[in-house]
């Protein structure tokens, strides 16, 4: 008995998803409201009626950030590093709302603290009649501790930071080429205006008729004790029988981002080898007040990545770990990289690995040869050397007995 075919259903329509683009927004889409279509799965276009996540659209500014393995910049006796960042975007220069998402975007960023420990000695050298001295590096320890800012060290915990603007009283650059304070405030006297927020800053660098405007965001770090950790870190020094002499730093990296406004002046002012020519042919004579004068700076937004907060009872809480338990964690690695003459940049996992070693390196200087007779006897020449050499010196005496690494020749 044959079977009458029953024709097939009008098929439903439903979007091909290879036929839409997955960039397309849930405005381009056109919808069908037949009621036949109620009881189907929802469309693409249903699937897509909450809003899509933002894109990122700020760009970190570059890191300047210095290779501390082979570069060393001193000046006036102190390290010098990158520590301003700067970008220019032609959208921040009008648009306030986008002004404020950048810095909001960029305080995410946390700056990077160093530990700088070096020892020196001065070396002095006879050409004739002539004295010819130089400072000779013993070494050079650098520690990051950026990690150090963020609670559980997770990279990706900004909790502990906090954005602001600075306070009425407070004297800093409030879109003008010199510092000072809010209109109607002399020092800490206030009048009981509230002072201006981020949003409020932004709208007024926008609205500034001058062409040359610099917008800082100041990245702080509050709550660390460095005096306490310098006077653990130079005793631990000493305890080597180091005698050089220790300087003992924490400068910090990517602290201040400067947003500069567009044109070809600040283009020009940003470029390295166009500042060398104006060095050079003394051009900056005339150039250096014109940008003085002329440049609108504000440095009203801070963000503060605390080590530490001090609650209001006085007691201490910290990020992470406190200064002493961070010495007393990295103590060993830092003596013997030191009795090592380590120069350049460590890591915490080689510190690690040179804090397991089974002993401590000799002193400079000294041989050690694992026989306890042959090491007596290498010591008692080597300080007989170091007292012939004090006595032809003219040094003092006690200088050679005492022994130690790193005196001034």
């Amino acid at each position: 008995m044959g079977r009458t075919a029953v024709p097939a259903p009008a098929a439903s329509y439903r979007d091909d998803p290879d036929a839409v683009s997955m960039h397309t927004t849930p405005e381009d889409y056109t919808y069908d409201d037949a009621p036949e279509i109620s009881g189907l799965p929802p469309s693409y276009a249903d699937s897509e009626s909450s809003p899509a996540a933002p894109i990122l659209r700020h760009i970190p500014p570059p890191s300047n950030r210095r290779n501390h393995n082979n570069v060393l910049v001193m000046s006036g006796g102190k390290v010098q590093v990158c520590e301003t960042q700067t970008l220019m975007d032609a959208r921040y220069d009008t648009d306030p709302e986008y002004l404020e998402e950048g810095i909001r975007s960029f305080s995410q960023q946390a700056p990077i603290p160093f530990v700088y420990i070096m020892g020196t000695h001065k070396e002095t050298t006879r050409r004739g009649d002539k004295k010819e001295t130089k400072e000779v590096t013993d070494f050079r320890i650098v520690m990051s501790m950026q990690s150090y800012l963020r609670n559980n060290f997770d990279e990706r915990d900004t909790s502990s930071m906090s954005l602001q603007t600075v306070e009425n009283g407070e004297k800093v650059h409030r879109g003008t080429f010199m510092k000072k304070r809010a209109p109607g405030f002399k020092r800490d006297l206030e009048i009981g205006i509230p002072k201006p927020e981020l949003k409020e800053w932004c709208h007024r660098y926008c609205a500034s008729p001058s062409m040359l405007r610099i917008f800082r965001l100041r990245r702080e770090i509050t709550g660390f004790d460095e005096t306490f950790l310098k006077s653990r870190l130079e005793g631990l020094i000493r305890s080597t029988n180091y005698r050089g002499h220790i300087k003992i730093s924490f400068p910090i990296e990517d602290k201040n981002v400067d947003i500069y406004t567009t044109n070809r002046i600040n283009e020009w002012r940003l470029k390295k080898w166009i500042c060398w020519i104006f060095y050079l042919t003394f051009l900056w004579i005339f150039t250096w007040p014109y940008l003085f004068f002329a440049t609108k700076r504000y440095a009203i937004v801070k963000a503060e990545w605390p080590f530490s907060k001090t609650d209001e009872y006085g007691n201490k809480k910290y990020t992470t770990i406190s200064e002493e338990q961070w010495f007393e964690k990295w103590h060993v690695g830092i003596r013997r990289l030191a009795l090592d003459r380590f120069d350049g940049e460590t890591s915490e996992q080689q510190l690690a690995g040179v804090i397991a070693r089974p002993e401590d390196p000799p002193m400079p200087g000294n041989i050690r040869t694992g026989h306890t007779g042959v090491d007596n006897a290498v010591g008692l020449l080597t300080q007989g050397f170091q007292v012939a050499s004090a006595i032809s010196r003219g040094d003092n005496l006690s200088r050679g007995l005492q022994g130690g690494w790193g005196y001034d020749n």
